[in-house]
């Protein structure tokens, strides 16, 4: 049986806000995007993190 070896990069996003009140997401992949201080903002952020996590295979 032969196993397939996994990347060592982890893709789970995580969204957060900085010192500026500026909304980002970043990924241990090295993937990430900021955007300004609004609800909106953050909603755009949860949703490019989830699309990011959508689109890596193998996870």
């Amino acid at each position: 049986m032969t196993r397939r070896r996994h990347s060592r990069r982890s893709h789970h996003p995580g969204v957060t806000v900085d010192v500026l009140g500026q909304w980002q997401w970043k990924c241990g992949c090295g993937a990430g995007m900021h955007a300004g201080r609004s609800i909106t903002d953050w909603r755009s952020m949860v949703a490019s993190a989830l699309v990011h996590l959508t689109n890596c295979p193998g996870e």
